[in-house]
């Protein structure tokens, strides 16, 4: 009988195994599709191959669709876990809220060694700090100067939220401080906005003004403007560039729903998580009233990626850096903006229009979020310019 039993429990067992991906296949195969599992053959058994086919698995998985969402919303109802991307506040956060949200690649590149430090490393291969001083070298070789803009996560400035006594502890800085060290030895000028916004935060925190939003990785309009007018006084030191057009701006509301509750997937999000209501400083015209626009005959181009793009391309427009930044220096900018890709995909763009997106420029100013020098879109790729005589 015990015999019995432990036979039917592993027919059982193996069953439920082999049921998902045999359904699978014959879900594809009834819809004249290959089955995915022949993907695994293609090539040979290498990590990277490995992870592709999971990654594929992963998106086009009946089961995955159907089932997945189901199993993120109880473990949110009952665990409050919300999922791979996402962590929720547990410490002491501004006004004593509570759902503050975080995202997780972000906090784990403040807790994880400097990017050097983790193994394997090869020197030269997709360094960010060699990648950004051929950059440099490149903009220098055409009489441009590289102004080099870490921005930092929500987690950087707030912590606390996540772990009550991580307000103090200089670890996480550490990285931040390493990068525009061996930045500034390559001769490369760089702007820290980490002692800014620490020091900002006290102020804000009194006057229940957030630098970051609740429920997005984001900065709030805040943020933006102390990082806007740290920005101009450091521009004024590389280049006494003139103004040339006179602006306003006025502090809107903007209702928003996050972009981390977003990413966690979970349904009825409408229900479970609040929109938020946040503040920006819209830019307009001081004469005309017309909203902030690029000007592709700027002296300085901006470079940057969904910290640039936020408020500024979405709602409520002419917020965003870009447009506060124009406002500090009474200069109008242009820019190349990629959601998650500043590390090479801005640079990417610009090779392809490099005769006309340098033409009469004096300063490129890039910006990409911190944890991007482990985590950017495309890695850190060296990206060649189009070369002034061969277009020609």
């Amino acid at each position: 009988m015990k015999n019995a039993r432990a036979l039917i429990l592993i027919i059982a067992f193996l069953g439920t195994i082999f049921a998902v991906p045999l359904w699978q296949a014959w879900s594809e195969i009834q819809e004249d599709e290959s089955p995915l599992f022949l993907e695994l053959f293609d090539d040979g058994p290498t990590e990277k191959h490995l992870r592709q086919f999971e990654e594929s698995l992963e998106e086009s998985s009946f089961f995955e669709e159907t089932l997945r969402p189901w199993f993120l919303l109880a473990r949110y109802l009952v665990l409050r876990d919300p999922g791979t991307k996402a962590m929720l506040s547990t410490g002491a956060c501004p006004q004593g809220q509570t759902d503050w949200f975080f995202y997780r690649p972000g906090v784990q590149y403040l807790t994880e060694p400097y990017y050097k430090d983790i193994e394997p490393f090869q020197l030269e291969a997709d360094d960010p700090v060699a990648v950004i001083a051929d950059f440099a070298r490149q903009l220098k070789s055409r009489g441009i100067d590289l102004l080099v803009v870490p921005v930092p996560g929500k987690a950087s400035i707030y912590p606390d939220c996540l772990e009550k006594s991580a307000l103090a502890d200089k670890r996480l800085t550490a990285h931040a401080s390493r990068l525009h060290a061996e930045l500034h030895s390559q001769g490369i000028d760089t702007l820290n906005l980490h002692p800014l916004l620490q020091a900002g935060r006290v102020k804000a925190d009194q006057q229940n003004t957030p630098l970051y939003m609740r429920s997005d990785t984001h900065w709030t309009g805040h943020g933006i403007a102390l990082a806007a007018r740290a920005m101009a006084e450091r521009v004024r030191q590389i280049d006494q560039i003139e103004s040339t057009q006179s602006y306003r701006r006025q502090l809107v509301e903007v209702v928003r729903r996050g972009d981390i509750p977003r990413m966690t997937q979970i349904p009825f999000q409408q229900i479970l998580f609040r929109d938020e209501t946040t503040q920006a400083y819209q830019v307009t015209k001081e004469k005309s009233a017309e909203p902030y626009q690029d000007d592709p005959n700027s002296p300085i181009l901006f470079l940057g990626d969904s910290f640039a793009r936020v408020f500024q391309t979405d709602s409520p427009r002419a917020a965003g850096i870009i447009a506060n930044l124009a406002f500090e220096l009474g200069l109008p900018l242009d820019s190349i903006v990629n959601d998650g890709g500043a590390s090479t995909l801005v640079r990417q763009k610009l090779a392809q229009q490099t005769q006309e997106r340098l033409q009469g420029k004096r300063l490129v100013i890039w910006a990409f979020v911190e944890r991007d020098l482990r985590f950017g879109m495309r890695g850190w790729q060296t990206i060649e310019l189009e070369n002034q005589e061969e277009k020609k």
